[in-house]
């Protein structure tokens, strides 16, 4: 992407009064090392995408992608059952979260609620099937994946919680979109919310759609739960044609909107994309950030297109995943 085309990207986002990262890279090439501001080459896009910084429900793409692996292995079964009971899950807006009674089902299908829904019951409970958050970030580290799990939903309320002064979640919430008052939390700090490179994001996401990690039934799973996440309003609001795919995992934490995902054109490489912002203003509805957010991923898949080789191949022969 030439600089011009860069400092277009970077204009997306002032223009809806927030700062942005991204990182695009066709899956069928690892991202490459390295790289400042504003950096691009024919492999890959790049705006400021080594920077590590924290990615609020991002994280639970980790949490799915160490699930996955795990089940590929023979480790764990994904349809074994569950329970998750009101007195033990964590609060949240959707999904088993915002349930009142005990709720029992399998596995593989709480971890499709934690990537459609974002489901934040959903996510404790699988984050700690797994072993809890340091478990997770050694093994996607081992992966040589720069995403660090500080702790899941519930350790991000509870100290955002903590900074606000407020005792439930929907206050958290209020407290964080006041636009009255500044108010900051520990969770807008890389160093102590769970946090990654919008490369480390990408490098996580084509590792999964090449099957480098859970090649099986349990890849297969997430790719297919992430392609039917319910939110249309960033990532997908890029790309509004009924025959392109966008598979994507939303994250959202007062002033922090992101989505990363992949984005599948018919016929050509699937593309990986992060898009992660932080706006000026703490409104909890902002959709001229997420417009933003769609318009960068569409500007930085663009020059990445290209046809799927394997498309040309022989009735019978492997297919390109999307």
């Amino acid at each position: 992407m030439r600089s011009t085309d860069l400092a277009e990207l970077g204009g997306y986002f002032r223009d809806a009064g927030c700062r942005g990262w991204v990182h695009a890279c066709p899956v069928q090439a690892a991202a490459s090392e390295g790289g400042g501001a504003g950096r691009g080459s024919a492999s890959e896009v790049a705006l400021d995408a080594d920077d590590r910084l924290p990615v609020a429900s991002v994280y639970k793409l980790g949490v799915a992608a160490v699930w996955a692996d795990l089940v590929d292995r023979g480790a764990l079964d994904p349809v074994a059952r569950l329970r998750l009971d009101p007195a033990d899950r964590t609060p949240g807006p959707t999904g088993v979260a915002a349930l009142d009674d005990p709720v029992e089902m399998s596995a593989r299908d709480v971890v499709r609620l934690m990537l459609t829904l974002s489901d934040n019951a959903a996510a404790d409970h699988v984050l700690d099937l797994l072993g809890g958050p340091a478990r997770v970030t050694e093994v996607l580290a081992g992966w040589g994946v720069d995403l660090v799990v500080r702790h899941g939903s519930r350790g991000t309320q509870e100290a955002a919680q903590a900074d606000t002064g407020t005792e439930d979640h929907d206050a958290v919430m209020r407290a964080l979109a006041d636009i009255h008052r500044d108010v900051r939390t520990s969770q807008y700090d890389a160093a102590l919310a769970s946090s990654a490179s919008p490369r480390g994001l990408t490098t996580l996401l084509s590792m999964l759609w090449r099957g480098e990690i859970a090649p099986g039934e349990g890849g297969a799973h997430v790719r297919a739960s992430l392609a039917r996440q319910v939110w249309p309003h960033r990532l997908r609001a890029g790309f509004p044609h009924d025959d392109v795919e966008v598979a994507g995992k939303t994250g959202t934490l007062g002033v922090l909107r992101h989505e990363v995902g992949v984005v599948t054109f018919p016929g050509e490489v699937p593309v990986a994309v992060a898009v992660l912002t932080r706006s000026a203003r703490p409104e909890a509805h902002l959709p001229v950030v997420d417009a933003a957010i769609g318009r960068a991923a569409a500007a930085a898949v663009r020059p990445l297109r290209r046809q799927d080789a394997r498309r040309d191949q022989s009735p019978g022969a492997e297919r390109g995943t999307g």
